[in-house]
């Protein structure tokens, strides 16, 4: 932080005159793309390969909104953002085996996240008047659920343990009038959280023999692919 301000004194600063106005803040709606995210099966596995082990995610789409305020100068601002993400991927399979017979099943893994975060912004001086390239850093913290359903199976929540992050940014933003700019940013994180789950019953059915199924789910989720997003800012 103290790097930050000292750099934000003595660099050469734009000419904000024509595009600040009011006290500051900004509203920031915008949409989300999650690249991708895993599901750490076994973590608390005494064998090291199993608790390696790790499910792949597809990424997807969510919304959110930041509110940001400057401080000491035009070119630092401070945020806290919240986020709704739903991933969903249904082309996940299980092996099943009973005595000579093997058999995959159709997995579907639902993950619900939502992260909260405080970030610092710095505006890198030097650019045009009407857009800001800008670095920034923080913490977040993380919040979520996760479902996992094998056939017509699915899992119920017993727990949830949130995780914490560091966070590290750039992005731009282009000024359409001293009220109104647009946003995009890119985001580097390990989000993580942990969930404590079962099924209803030890053995599932499939093509009329049963198979044996962990009952007991204790997993750590890795929403950690790279974030991108849009948004409209409100500034005023």
């Amino acid at each position: 932080m103290l790097i930050l301000l000292l750099i934000s004194g003595n660099a050469y600063g734009q000419d904000y005159s024509q595009l600040t106005s009011g006290l500051g803040f900004s509203i920031i709606p915008e949409i989300i793309y999650v690249s991708s995210a895993n599901v750490q099966l076994y973590p608390y596995s005494t064998d090291y390969f199993e608790k390696n082990f790790t499910e792949d995610i597809d990424g997807s789409y969510g919304y959110g909104i930041t509110l940001r305020k400057k401080v000491f100068s035009h070119d630092l601002s401070f945020g806290i953002s919240l986020e709704f993400l739903k991933i969903t991927d249904d082309a996940l399979t299980q092996t099943f085996s009973n005595d000579s017979i093997t058999v995959r099943a159709r997995v579907t893994e639902e993950l619900s996240v939502m992260p909260l975060e405080f970030t610092g912004y710095f505006n890198l001086p030097n650019f045009t008047e009407n857009l800001n390239i800008f670095l920034g850093g923080g913490i977040g913290y993380y919040f979520g659920d996760r479902k996992r359903t094998v056939l017509n199976i699915q899992s119920t929540t017993i727990s949830k343990k949130p995780g914490v992050s560091l966070i590290i940014l750039s992005g731009m933003e282009y000024f359409f009038t001293k009220e109104f700019s647009g946003i995009f940013e890119i985001k580097f994180r390990q989000a993580e959280y942990s969930v404590r789950s079962s099924f209803p019953d030890s053995q599932i059915k499939i093509n009329g023999n049963y198979y044996q199924i962990d009952r007991e789910l204790n997993s750590k989720i890795f929403v950690d692919g790279l974030k991108l997003s849009l948004g409209i800012s409100y500034n005023f």
